[in-house]
């Protein structure tokens, strides 16, 4: 940079030694600090921010004007990195810390134009001392600003991984039964723990190698909120490419709200909803319980009320299969006509033969001449041992493809 003549630098100097005085200083900071609030709300709002900003802008006004007759290392003061560091663990965003500098530098820069045109100089001296001062305080905030973008990443990331540490930690102290206090673990989670409670569990079918799978379910998880018009969900990462979410709503979910389609390559359970801290913990383990059932059923989201019984059975598989064999014999076959017939024999156990036809949307007469092959393939009749034959008819829905696969010796 072209030095200045000596007028120049003679100004730069007072400048200098009159904006260090302590008033100076008060003023100046009281200057700049106005400005940037008026301008960035969240420091206008937070006592604590706007005090680490008057320490900030105070440290950096004398660190500048100190370099600006002594030039040395450009480096933010302590005081700007804390500030910075403030910013990144409240969770204020990047743009906000970048505005606090955009607007810093403006409120300077008028200051030093307004001190220039007031001093004892010609107009030429005056571009002059406008043009030197200008430069070194547009390198000093460019400088500052990415030594201090640097330091706001590293306590963001810092801050995230805290943060997701103590979520873990509480949502597994939940699930374990641990007592809580639920307004503060609410706050903690920033997830309501008094509310009706729908918890999720959301995985990739076929897991890509792109690493991205779990931003996909978390944007998957709010989409199934706001059908179901809840808040954003609580949602924790449970392995590379399945995720767990908790939905709180003011009563349960509109059913209609599951029916929709889900993203492709995304599978979902569902646990049914209950109210509490106990809602939490029990909608969670339904829908875990229905994730262990879903890979053997053909639909993307399965909802444990809709297989609640057959979860309950299946805990011990050898049992359920020996049941099942036993109870419906050569109806178990897997096969697409033996699966209709199963669909038809369960649909008039659970609601008569007017019902059956209507949920099939076929004639009664059909409905009758399948019961009668399935009572062939039964060996009695339908009404024989009812009560279990519906449930073995309903386990063989999920698991027919398990009770007629060899076992492995």
């Amino acid at each position: 940079m072209e030095q200045p003549d000596e007028a120049v630098a003679a100004w730069i100097r007072t400048f200098a030694v009159e904006s260090l005085a302590s008033e100076e200083v008060d003023r100046v900071v009281r200057l700049l600090d106005e400005q940037i609030a008026a301008q960035v709300a969240v420091i206008a709002r937070d006592p604590d921010l706007r005090a680490a900003l008057d320490a900030s802008t105070r440290a950096q006004l004398r660190s500048f004007v100190t370099h600006l007759v002594n030039p040395g290392e450009l480096r933010p003061p302590d005081e700007a990195f804390l500030l910075a560091r403030e910013f990144a663990a409240r969770g204020v965003e990047l743009a906000s810390l970048l505005e606090v500098y955009r607007s810093g530098q403006q409120a300077a820069l008028a200051y030093v134009t307004s001190v220039a045109k007031d001093a004892a100089l010609a107009p030429a001296q005056v571009t002059g001392a406008l043009v030197t001062v200008w430069g070194q305080a547009i390198e000093w905030f460019a400088h500052s600003v990415e030594q201090l973008i640097g330091a706001y990443g590293e306590e963001r990331e810092r801050w995230l991984r805290s943060a997701l540490t103590r979520r873990t930690q509480l949502v597994a102290s939940i699930l374990d039964g641990d007592r809580v206090d639920i307004d503060e673990a609410g706050r903690d989670l920033g997830h309501s723990l008094r509310r009706h409670q729908t918890a999720l569990v959301l995985w990739e079918a076929d897991a890509r190698a792109d690493g991205d799978a779990v931003p996909r379910l978390e944007a998957e998880a709010a989409r199934l909120a706001a059908r179901c018009a809840a808040p954003r969900p609580l949602v924790l990462q449970a392995g590379p490419a399945e995720v767990w979410a908790w939905l709180a709503t003011d009563r349960p979910p509109d059913a209609g709200g599951w029916s929709a389609e889900v993203t492709p390559g995304v599978r979902v359970a569902v646990g049914v909803t209950a109210p509490g801290v106990a809602g939490f913990r029990d909608s969670h383990r339904e829908a875990v319980a229905a994730r262990a059932l879903a890979d053997v059923l053909p639909d993307p989201l399965v909802a444990y009320a809709d297989v609640e019984v057959v979860s309950l059975l299946s805990r011990d598989r050898s049992a359920m299969e020996t049941f099942v064999r036993r109870e419906l014999g050569d109806l178990a076959a897997d096969d697409a006509a033996t699966a209709r017939l199963r669909a038809t024999a369960l649909a008039y156990l659970e609601v008569g033969m007017e019902g059956a036809a209507a949920r099939l949307a076929i004639h009664r007469n059909t409905v009758r001449y399948r019961l009668h092959q399935a009572e062939g393939l039964l060996g009695h009749p339908i009404t024989e041992r009812r009560r279990e034959l519906e449930l073995a008819l309903l386990c063989a829905d999920t698991h027919v493809a398990w009770i007629t696969k060899p076992r492995r010796q």
